[in-house]
């Protein structure tokens, strides 16, 4: 009896060890997680337009159709102070976030992607100097 005792004081002992050890590596693999994730690379294109929020507006929408995109969501805040764009050409896809800085002075933003995770900052940048160039 003495041994049986002994046998299940020691299991009730390593039991709750092993758990709480498998909780501290879970809980550190996603802390890992969380912190690679938090160090991914910015895609976005952006610069400040000297030029009016409806001003960029009308030259990011050229250079949309120019480039055979289909606009496919848009969402205005503040007023229309703040303006984002998605357009579509099969499986390309462009965000642009406008918001305005004062009466002529407008942030951009852009970031362009092929498929569902392909994103090429390279190609965002081309976008916003088409944007920044266009009249």
């Amino acid at each position: 009896m003495k041994k049986q005792m002994r046998t299940l004081a020691l299991v009730l002992a390593i039991v709750p060890a092993t758990f709480g050890c498998r909780t501290a590596a879970t809980v550190g693999a996603g802390a890992a997680a969380g912190a690679a994730a938090a160090t991914t690379v910015n895609q976005n294109a952006e610069a400040t337009i000297n030029a009016s929020i409806s001003e960029v507006d009308r030259r990011a929408r050229t250079v949309l159709r120019g480039m055979a995109m289909t606009l496919t969501d848009a969402n205005y805040e503040d007023n229309a102070m703040e303006r984002e764009y998605e357009a579509r050409s099969g499986d390309n896809v462009v965000h642009i976030k406008l918001v305005s800085r004062g009466g002529n002075s407008t942030q951009t933003a852009v970031s362009y992607r092929r498929g569902r995770v392909d994103y090429s900052k390279t190609e965002a940048q081309n976008i916003l100097s088409r944007i920044q160039a266009a009249r």
